[in-house]
Protein backbone atom coordinates (compact mmCIF):
# COMPACT_ATOMS: atom_id res chain seq x y z
CA UNK A 1 0.00 0.00 0.00
CA UNK A 2 1.66 3.29 -0.76
CA UNK A 3 1.79 6.35 1.34
CA UNK A 4 -0.88 7.71 -1.04
CA UNK A 5 -3.34 5.35 -0.48
CA UNK A 6 -2.58 5.17 3.25
CA UNK A 7 -3.16 8.94 4.06
CA UNK A 8 -6.76 8.17 1.74
CA UNK A 9 -7.73 5.15 4.05
CA UNK A 10 -6.63 7.79 7.31
CA UNK A 11 -8.42 10.32 5.90
CA UNK A 12 -11.35 7.82 5.21
CA UNK A 13 -10.99 6.42 9.04
CA UNK A 14 -10.41 9.68 9.97
CA UNK A 15 -14.10 10.69 8.66
CA UNK A 16 -15.85 8.28 10.30
CA UNK A 17 -14.43 8.90 13.47
CA UNK A 18 -15.38 12.15 13.20
CA UNK A 19 -18.76 11.35 12.36
CA UNK A 20 -19.35 8.97 14.99
CA UNK A 21 -18.32 11.93 16.96
CA UNK A 22 -20.27 14.70 15.69
CA UNK A 23 -23.71 15.60 17.33
CA UNK A 24 -26.68 16.44 15.37
CA UNK A 25 -27.60 20.16 15.75
CA UNK A 26 -31.12 19.41 17.42
CA UNK A 27 -29.42 16.94 20.05
CA UNK A 28 -28.97 19.23 22.82
CA UNK A 29 -32.72 20.32 22.64
CA UNK A 30 -33.83 17.14 21.86
CA UNK A 31 -32.02 16.22 25.06
CA UNK A 32 -32.81 19.16 27.53
CA UNK A 33 -36.42 18.13 26.69
CA UNK A 34 -36.45 14.59 27.74
CA UNK A 35 -34.75 15.84 30.73
CA UNK A 36 -37.09 18.29 31.91
CA UNK A 37 -40.15 15.94 30.83
CA UNK A 38 -38.38 13.40 33.38
CA UNK A 39 -37.64 15.85 36.39
CA UNK A 40 -41.91 16.74 35.96
CA UNK A 41 -42.89 13.27 35.62
CA UNK A 42 -40.72 12.57 39.10
CA UNK A 43 -42.30 15.41 40.30
CA UNK A 44 -46.38 14.67 39.19
CA UNK A 45 -47.78 12.94 41.78
CA UNK A 46 -49.82 9.92 40.52
CA UNK A 47 -53.29 10.74 38.25
CA UNK A 48 -56.13 9.41 40.09
CA UNK A 49 -58.69 7.47 37.64
CA UNK A 50 -61.08 9.59 35.68
CA UNK A 51 -64.26 8.17 38.17
CA UNK A 52 -62.53 9.38 41.07
CA UNK A 53 -61.93 12.64 39.26
CA UNK A 54 -65.51 13.02 38.73
CA UNK A 55 -66.53 11.76 42.00
CA UNK A 56 -64.73 14.86 43.89
CA UNK A 57 -65.77 17.22 41.46
CA UNK A 58 -69.40 16.60 41.77
CA UNK A 59 -68.81 16.45 45.81
CA UNK A 60 -67.68 19.53 45.99
CA UNK A 61 -70.81 20.96 43.03
CA UNK A 62 -72.88 19.44 46.26
CA UNK A 63 -71.21 20.92 48.85
CA UNK A 64 -71.60 24.41 47.32
CA UNK A 65 -75.13 23.96 45.74
CA UNK A 66 -75.96 22.82 49.76
CA UNK A 67 -74.39 26.10 50.86
CA UNK A 68 -76.24 28.32 48.81
CA UNK A 69 -79.51 26.62 48.62
CA UNK A 70 -79.65 25.25 52.53
CA UNK A 71 -80.55 28.54 54.18
CA UNK A 72 -83.62 28.26 52.07
CA UNK A 73 -84.43 24.53 51.76
CA UNK A 74 -83.68 23.29 55.33
CA UNK A 75 -86.07 25.63 56.89
CA UNK A 76 -84.12 26.97 58.82
CA UNK A 77 -85.05 30.63 60.69
CA UNK A 78 -83.66 33.20 57.83
CA UNK A 79 -86.34 30.87 55.61
CA UNK A 80 -89.08 31.24 58.13
CA UNK A 81 -88.32 35.35 58.57
CA UNK A 82 -88.94 35.82 55.07
CA UNK A 83 -92.10 34.06 55.48
CA UNK A 84 -93.11 35.74 58.59
CA UNK A 85 -92.15 39.40 56.54
CA UNK A 86 -94.91 38.51 54.15
CA UNK A 87 -97.65 38.21 56.44
CA UNK A 88 -96.42 41.73 58.18
CA UNK A 89 -95.71 43.80 55.11
CA UNK A 90 -98.44 43.44 52.80
CA UNK A 91 -100.40 45.48 51.18
CA UNK A 92 -103.67 43.05 50.82
CA UNK A 93 -104.22 39.58 51.43
CA UNK A 94 -106.84 37.42 50.07
CA UNK A 95 -107.98 34.12 51.77
CA UNK A 96 -110.39 31.26 50.43
CA UNK A 97 -110.85 29.75 53.90
CA UNK A 98 -112.74 26.02 54.34
CA UNK A 99 -113.59 24.39 57.65
CA UNK A 100 -113.29 20.86 57.68
CA UNK A 101 -114.32 17.91 59.81
CA UNK A 102 -113.31 14.40 59.50
CA UNK A 103 -112.31 15.53 56.13
CA UNK A 104 -115.60 16.45 55.07
CA UNK A 105 -115.97 20.37 53.81
CA UNK A 106 -118.35 21.91 56.15
CA UNK A 107 -118.00 25.83 55.15
CA UNK A 108 -116.02 27.50 52.61
CA UNK A 109 -115.12 31.69 52.68
CA UNK A 110 -113.44 34.32 51.59
CA UNK A 111 -111.43 36.85 52.88
CA UNK A 112 -109.61 39.97 52.22
CA UNK A 113 -107.17 41.98 54.51
CA UNK A 114 -105.76 45.43 54.05
CA UNK A 115 -103.00 47.06 55.38
CA UNK A 116 -105.27 49.81 56.73
CA UNK A 117 -107.14 47.03 58.83
CA UNK A 118 -110.33 46.86 56.90
CA UNK A 119 -111.60 43.07 56.51
CA UNK A 120 -114.02 41.47 54.40
CA UNK A 121 -115.48 38.54 55.12
CA UNK A 122 -118.01 36.84 52.52
CA UNK A 123 -119.92 33.33 53.54
CA UNK A 124 -121.12 32.18 50.09
CA UNK A 125 -123.39 34.03 48.23
CA UNK A 126 -125.48 34.77 51.28
CA UNK A 127 -123.47 37.13 53.89
CA UNK A 128 -121.00 39.76 53.65
CA UNK A 129 -119.54 41.57 56.47
CA UNK A 130 -117.05 44.33 56.31
CA UNK A 131 -115.16 45.54 59.53
CA UNK A 132 -113.73 48.86 59.06
CA UNK A 133 -111.76 49.97 61.87
CA UNK A 134 -110.33 53.13 60.55
CA UNK A 135 -114.28 54.49 60.39
CA UNK A 136 -115.35 52.67 63.29
CA UNK A 137 -118.06 50.71 61.98
CA UNK A 138 -119.06 47.20 60.54
CA UNK A 139 -121.58 46.80 57.89
CA UNK A 140 -123.32 43.31 57.36
CA UNK A 141 -125.02 42.59 53.89
CA UNK A 142 -127.43 40.28 53.05
CA UNK A 143 -127.51 39.66 49.58
CA UNK A 144 -130.70 37.54 48.92
CA UNK A 145 -133.27 40.46 50.88
CA UNK A 146 -130.85 42.90 49.64
CA UNK A 147 -130.64 43.99 53.16
CA UNK A 148 -127.53 46.58 54.76
CA UNK A 149 -126.86 46.61 58.50
CA UNK A 150 -124.49 48.88 60.41
CA UNK A 151 -122.79 49.05 63.76
CA UNK A 152 -120.38 51.31 65.37
CA UNK A 153 -117.33 49.82 66.93
CA UNK A 154 -114.23 51.55 68.23
CA UNK A 155 -112.58 53.63 65.70
CA UNK A 156 -109.22 52.27 64.49
CA UNK A 157 -109.58 49.47 67.13
CA UNK A 158 -108.94 45.72 65.59
CA UNK A 159 -112.65 43.99 66.63
CA UNK A 160 -111.51 40.24 68.21
CA UNK A 161 -112.25 38.10 65.35
CA UNK A 162 -111.15 34.40 66.48
CA UNK A 163 -110.70 33.77 62.46
CA UNK A 164 -108.02 35.72 61.90
CA UNK A 165 -106.34 35.85 65.33
CA UNK A 166 -104.01 33.27 64.01
CA UNK A 167 -102.61 36.29 61.92
CA UNK A 168 -100.74 38.21 64.74
CA UNK A 169 -99.94 34.39 66.14
CA UNK A 170 -97.85 34.20 63.06
CA UNK A 171 -97.14 38.00 62.34
CA UNK A 172 -95.43 37.74 66.40
CA UNK A 173 -94.18 34.45 66.57
CA UNK A 174 -90.84 33.78 68.00
CA UNK A 175 -90.52 30.33 68.70
CA UNK A 176 -89.32 27.75 66.55
CA UNK A 177 -90.61 26.29 63.54
CA UNK A 178 -90.10 22.86 62.46
CA UNK A 179 -89.60 22.09 59.07
CA UNK A 180 -91.66 19.75 57.50
CA UNK A 181 -90.12 16.60 55.43
CA UNK A 182 -91.48 16.85 52.49
CA UNK A 183 -92.42 19.41 49.43
CA UNK A 184 -95.78 19.93 47.43
CA UNK A 185 -96.88 21.51 44.83
CA UNK A 186 -99.47 24.17 45.63
CA UNK A 187 -100.48 26.03 41.96
CA UNK A 188 -98.10 24.66 39.88
CA UNK A 189 -95.30 25.76 42.73
CA UNK A 190 -93.12 23.89 44.65
CA UNK A 191 -93.83 24.61 48.62
CA UNK A 192 -91.71 23.92 51.29
CA UNK A 193 -93.63 23.61 54.84
CA UNK A 194 -92.92 23.92 58.32
CA UNK A 195 -95.06 23.64 61.64
CA UNK A 196 -95.71 25.49 64.55
CA UNK A 197 -97.60 25.98 68.09
CA UNK A 198 -99.31 29.75 68.24
CA UNK A 199 -101.80 30.61 70.14
CA UNK A 200 -102.45 27.46 71.59
CA UNK A 201 -102.82 26.02 67.60
CA UNK A 202 -100.82 23.66 65.89
CA UNK A 203 -100.33 25.19 62.24
CA UNK A 204 -98.82 23.92 59.36
CA UNK A 205 -97.60 26.86 56.58
CA UNK A 206 -96.49 25.89 53.15
CA UNK A 207 -94.31 28.57 50.88
CA UNK A 208 -92.57 28.93 47.93
CA UNK A 209 -88.92 29.21 47.36
CA UNK A 210 -89.13 32.74 48.03
CA UNK A 211 -90.73 32.78 50.74
CA UNK A 212 -94.39 33.68 50.15
CA UNK A 213 -96.60 31.82 51.82
CA UNK A 214 -98.97 29.70 49.96
CA UNK A 215 -101.45 27.84 51.77
CA UNK A 216 -102.31 26.95 55.92
CA UNK A 217 -103.68 24.41 57.64
CA UNK A 218 -105.07 25.11 61.23
CA UNK A 219 -105.33 21.87 63.28
CA UNK A 220 -107.82 22.57 65.75
CA UNK A 221 -108.06 19.24 67.62
CA UNK A 222 -110.25 16.44 67.14
CA UNK A 223 -111.25 16.13 63.86
CA UNK A 224 -111.67 20.01 62.92
CA UNK A 225 -109.28 21.55 60.48
CA UNK A 226 -108.83 24.89 58.59
CA UNK A 227 -107.57 25.36 55.28
CA UNK A 228 -106.30 28.41 53.56
CA UNK A 229 -105.00 29.71 50.75
CA UNK A 230 -103.37 32.89 50.33
CA UNK A 231 -102.82 35.77 47.57
CA UNK A 232 -100.77 38.63 48.42
CA UNK A 233 -101.25 42.08 47.11
CA UNK A 234 -103.46 41.60 44.16
CA UNK A 235 -105.38 44.38 43.21
CA UNK A 236 -108.71 45.09 44.89
CA UNK A 237 -112.12 47.09 43.69
CA UNK A 238 -112.31 49.81 46.14
CA UNK A 239 -116.13 49.05 46.74
CA UNK A 240 -115.29 45.41 48.35
CA UNK A 241 -113.70 47.31 51.06
CA UNK A 242 -116.07 50.22 51.74
CA UNK A 243 -118.38 50.38 54.29
CA UNK A 244 -120.78 52.59 53.17
CA UNK A 245 -124.57 50.65 51.96
CA UNK A 246 -124.03 49.99 48.41
CA UNK A 247 -126.60 50.96 46.01
CA UNK A 248 -129.75 48.31 45.84
CA UNK A 249 -129.75 47.47 49.41
CA UNK A 250 -132.03 48.52 51.93
CA UNK A 251 -130.52 49.85 55.40
CA UNK A 252 -131.93 48.02 58.46
CA UNK A 253 -131.67 48.90 61.99
CA UNK A 254 -129.38 46.36 64.29
CA UNK A 255 -132.16 45.68 66.55
CA UNK A 256 -134.64 45.38 63.56
CA UNK A 257 -135.62 41.23 62.57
Amino acid sequence: MNRHHENELSATLAAHVRSTDAVPEDANNRAQIKLTARMQQARRPARAPARAWWAVTATAVLAIAAIIAGPMLSGGGNAFAAVQAHFQHFTTLSMTITQRYGGKPLQTSHTLVDARGIVRTDVGDQLSVIVDAPRGRVLTLLHEPRQAMIATIPKNEPVADDALSWLDDVRNFKGQATPLPDTRIIDGRTARGWTLEAGGTTMELWADAEGLPLAMRQLGGGELEIDYRFEFDQPIAPELLSSDVPAGYTPVAPDED
